[in-house]
């Protein structure tokens, strides 16, 4: 399995969207930042479990998610320490 594969596989497996995952996988491999908006539901738990695979596998990014409750949309921000 190539790294991108598994970085993608191991955000999944703590509830991250697929779509989410290959976004930051992305920002991960090529460490790039990037932010963007998606209506896919987020909760605390999921940006907890987030943190620790980030801490875990030292991804060396910050990961923010904003909620934008009365338009049921999310926004993501990735920031490469």
């Amino acid at each position: 399995m190539d790294k991108s594969r598994q970085v993608i596989s191991e955000l999944i497996s703590v509830g991250i969207t697929e779509h989410d995952a290959l976004v930051i996988a992305d920002c991960i491999i090529t460490r790039k930042s990037c932010s963007w908006v998606n209506t896919d539901p987020v909760d605390d738990k999921i940006i907890k479990d987030l943190s620790d695979l980030i801490k875990k596998n030292e991804y060396g990014i910050m990961v923010k998610v904003d909620p934008l409750p009365t338009r049921s949309k999310f926004i993501w921000d990735v920031k490469i320490l």
